[in-house]
């Protein structure tokens, strides 16, 4: 029958959490929670001591809350959608990257412009290796 009183405690206790959080209308931190809870429901110190063990993961499991950051907690639908689109950190700083796809520019002809190698190609074929070019043990 013990567990049945700490059930209902327990439902009750969230209850009046979410009825806090409604009527506030704004997030609050675990620990104000923790002392409106505590000062209404679990009067006995042993039953605060294992309240304040749980209290969290009530919290937790319970799909009407939701953590906001930082100790806070509010109501699930305070939070941002977990869809949310994240800007990358570039775009953020007001900066964007230009790829370029199109192949290697070229010096133009007759231009001595050592920054730009002569036209240079690109070998993509495997070296081949002549039995001949290894001298073996010496």
């Amino acid at each position: 029958m013990q567990k049945r009183d700490e059930y209902e405690k327990k439902i009750k206790a969230l209850k009046f959490v979410h009825q806090l959080l409604k009527d506030k209308g704004q997030p609050l931190h675990y620990a104000v929670l923790m002392d409106e809870v505590a000062a209404k429901f679990f009067k006995d110190e042993e039953d605060l001591i294992r309240a304040k063990a749980r209290f969290y993961t009530w919290l937790n499991l319970d799909t009407r809350f939701s953590s906001m950051g930082q100790g806070y907690w509010g109501l699930r639908h305070w939070a941002p959608t977990k869809g949310a689109r994240r800007l990358p950190l570039l775009s953020l700083l007001h900066k964007t990257v230009e790829y370029d796809d199109s192949p290697p520019k070229t010096a133009p002809k007759g231009s001595d412009d050592e920054f730009y190698p002569p036209e240079e190609i690109i070998n993509d074929e495997e070296p081949v290796i002549e039995p001949d070019d290894f001298s073996g043990e010496e």
